[in-house]
């Protein structure tokens, strides 16, 4: 048995983790939030997500008021519409990136001050030229800033992207692309689904923003709890004090829980706030 410190404060990943389809909360999880909320627990959505596309039964809650998005690009204080801190991708890194997107028939986001950034078009394209799944058709109704060119785009305003975002990669381009990517420096690759690549800056991941936070608002890491279910969860089931694994998680997210808890569908989220945040919970594992 250890001892651990009383969560102040709580991350969770959205999708797969937190959320019912894409933009529901269940009467349970929000409850647990709010049992959360009355004993002063700190409750921080950490997604991949661009500030923008936090859905409403989440950004609206009264007592969220920070958010990790663009999975620690950008940390955001919702409430005054604020950046705390931020983890770029320099331009110059991102236009390396672009290069070799530019040579396949791909869908691609940049994630910009908050704000999704693709080519005009390409939304609708990504239903048929690039072949997304219907099923993730969903994440292409965010609000875009539209451009002609996102190289152009890049080098015309010097942005420094959050993240960038490829929803889905093609079975037979994957490998290659991803040979070519790594070896860009100054890149991490994570996933957040089987098809799918997400860039953010070296060094920068859902546990970094969540250290970076807790130094803002001076609170110590040990005393937070993560709960997650894939690779782009990982490093913040790292860093927080207490890692939780909703039961559909990836196996390499469960290798590192402190506890596995009921799957996204079964609520999850809402076992482990009630068994390992609240004051009646579990004191001792």
């Amino acid at each position: 048995m250890k001892e651990r410190k009383p969560i102040r404060l709580v991350a969770f990943d959205l999708d797969g983790t937190t959320l019912h389809g894409h933009a529901e909360l269940s009467a349970r999880n929000r409850l647990a939030m709010e049992r959360a909320h009355a004993e002063n627990i700190l409750l921080v959505p950490a997604t991949g997500r661009v500030k923008n596309f936090i859905p409403p039964c989440i950004a609206q809650l009264p007592f969220v008021r920070y958010a990790i998005t663009s999975n620690g690009g950008a940390v955001w204080d919702l409430r005054a519409d604020k950046l705390v801190c931020g983890n770029r991708i320099p331009t110059e890194t991102a236009l390396a990136v672009q290069r070799i997107f530019d040579d396949y028939p791909l869908y691609v986001e940049y994630y910009v001050n908050g704000r999704g950034v693709t080519r005009r078009g390409d939304p609708d394209k990504a239903k048929t030229v690039y072949g997304l799944p219907e099923k993730l058709f969903y994440f292409l109704t965010k609000e875009y800033t539209f451009v002609d060119s996102l190289s152009g785009y890049l080098r015309e305003t010097g942005a420094e992207p959050e993240k960038i975002n490829m929803m889905f990669i093609p079975e037979h381009v994957r490998d290659e692309v991803l040979r070519r990517l790594r070896e860009i420096d100054g890149i991490e690759i994570t996933y957040s689904n089987v098809d799918n690549i997400e860039i953010n800056r070296k060094g920068c991941d859902k546990g970094s923003a969540l250290h970076a936070l807790c130094g803002a608002l001076g609170l110590d890491p040990a005393a937070t709890m993560a709960v997650g279910d894939n690779g782009n969860d990982i490093g913040m089931l790292r860093a927080a004090g207490f890692a939780a694994v909703v039961g559909n998680g990836i196996e390499a997210a469960k290798a590192l829980a402190d506890a596995v808890v009921a799957p996204c569908v079964e609520d999850g989220f809402a076992e482990a706030v009630e068994r390992f945040a609240l004051g009646a919970g579990e004191k001792e594992i």
